[in-house]
């Protein structure tokens, strides 16, 4: 256990220098080929580069290699298309085509699946659970790809999730937590460089693998319960925006963080107040678990319905 341990933190260190001086190298190259130019629905006014998850990305799947850690290896097809799609939009049917398979292969390699197993849940119930499964991943992946809309804001709260991951005994996550703060630092606002769909999707893939891949329910239901702060606001989104009959499949700045950011608060504002909610959520459930849950809701329903009304630019302004 102690060479295992000692293994992990030597990939650890390894990774944060590989993420970040492999992104520096890397940045020229992705300013010619992967330069995101602003348009109506951006949130930055300058040229920045994006594809550059494909450092963090990288580093998850080589050190899944050394740790038996497969999510990252199974999620690695999802990766290749968002980062083909960084560079020449790929179709919509096409990506989400990729993000089931990617969710379908996880959720059948993962310990909820298995332990269904074992307990004898007929065919029926299995295919019921796997659909579901497949629902709740493919969610996960787009909505953490819609929140990847600010300077450092998904990459900040990922580091909070997965050290969540962490302290449950997931200690395979510590070198892509280690990849994403070096890659921080060039992502943080100003950004330098995006993580674009290549990170975002592999972020989200990797996420719902977690998971579905604890060692308990409860484990999951906390690992699910620490992403609301970033979840939420993409389902709620999606939600009101259905509710008035917007396509909630066309492009738009309707989430909160937007409309935070739209009101006048800076890229860097906007991802620490997320972040802080994650924290408080991080807190909240390792320290009182699922005891104070339906307090910790109504906080967190109250403090968005607040930043909703008082300070983001109204959500009625945005119609498309």
């Amino acid at each position: 256990l102690i060479k295992t341990k000692l293994i992990i933190y030597l990939i650890t260190i390894f990774s944060f220098f590989t993420s970040f001086f492999f992104l520096k190298f890397l940045i020229p190259t992705l300013s010619k080929k992967f330069l995101d130019n602003p348009t109506e629905r951006s949130s930055h006014k300058f040229p920045v580069p994006t594809g550059g998850g494909i450092s963090f990305v990288l580093v998850g799947i080589v050190s899944s290699l050394f740790l038996n850690f497969w999510t990252p290896l199974i999620s690695a097809p999802l990766a290749f298309v968002g980062f083909i799609d960084d560079k020449k939009s790929i179709s919509a049917l096409i990506r989400y085509l990729i993000q089931f398979l990617t969710v379908l292969a996880i959720s059948l390699n993962s310990n909820l699946v298995d332990k269904f197993g074992i307990i004898g849940i007929n065919s029926l119930q299995k295919i019921v659970l796997i659909i579901f499964l497949v629902i709740l991943g493919t969610a996960i992946i787009n909505f953490i790809n819609f929140m990847d809309g600010l300077d450092g804001i998904v990459t900040i709260n990922s580091i909070l999730i997965f050290f969540a991951a962490v302290l449950l005994g997931n200690f395979y996550f510590l070198p892509i937590i280690s990849a994403l703060i070096g890659f921080l630092i060039l992502n943080w606002s100003p950004a330098k460089v995006f993580m674009g769909d290549v990170g975002s999707t592999f972020i989200g893939a990797i996420y719902f693998g977690v998971i579905i891949n604890s060692q308990s329910f409860q484990d999951s239901i906390f690992l699910l319960i620490v992403g609301i702060p970033l979840l939420g606001d993409a389902f709620i989104c999606v939600i009101r925006r259905f509710i008035s009959g917007q396509n909630i499949f066309s492009p738009h700045k309707s989430h909160l963080y937007q409309r935070l950011n739209q009101s006048g608060i800076s890229h860097d504002k906007v991802s620490i107040l997320y972040a802080t909610l994650t924290f408080i959520t991080f807190i909240n459930i390792f320290k009182f678990g699922l005891n104070l849950l339906p307090f910790y809701f109504i906080f967190i329903t109250l403090t968005y319905s607040y930043m909703d009304r008082y300070i983001a630019v109204p959500f009625s302004q945005e119609n498309n």
